[in-house]
């Protein structure tokens, strides 16, 4: 008799933490979603027409993923604008990127990368312009 109220108590513990997480999971589904109602800017230019990796990874240096932004966001110097301009990237481009990621940012909150991009550009921006 003992143990059938342990039981008991165990399997209501599992069941009403299995509903806190399935309602969480459906909380940041809800807040998770693209925005319909915003719509997405049109890619913008990349020097000569590159393609977007060797853009943003060869170019800029934010390698791939939220983490990869976030380091070249923090390491990014006022020295990085010479190159920059010297593989054809205008303060225009950066502009538009930054524009382009800060829209995304909105529009799909489900993309954390697009932030440190937009952040990255931004800072670009500040730099290139000093």
């Amino acid at each position: 008799m003992k143990i059938f109220p342990l039981i008991l108590l165990s399997v209501c513990g599992l069941s009403a933490c299995s509903t806190s997480q399935t309602q969480q999971q459906n909380t940041v589904q809800k807040q998770c979603k693209v925005d319909e109602n915003i719509q997405r800017h049109a890619i913008p230019a990349t020097p000569n027409n590159m393609s977007l990796p060797v853009f943003g990874q060869g170019v800029i240096g934010w390698a791939t993923g939220e983490e990869g932004a976030k380091q070249r966001l923090q390491s990014v110097e006022k020295q990085d604008i010479a190159s920059f301009k010297k593989q054809g990237v205008t303060l225009a481009m950066l502009q538009e990127w930054q524009a382009f990621y800060e829209n995304e940012q909105k529009r799909n909150p489900c993309n954390p990368t697009a932030a440190y991009r937009a952040q990255l550009m931004q800072k670009i921006v500040m730099l290139w312009t000093e």
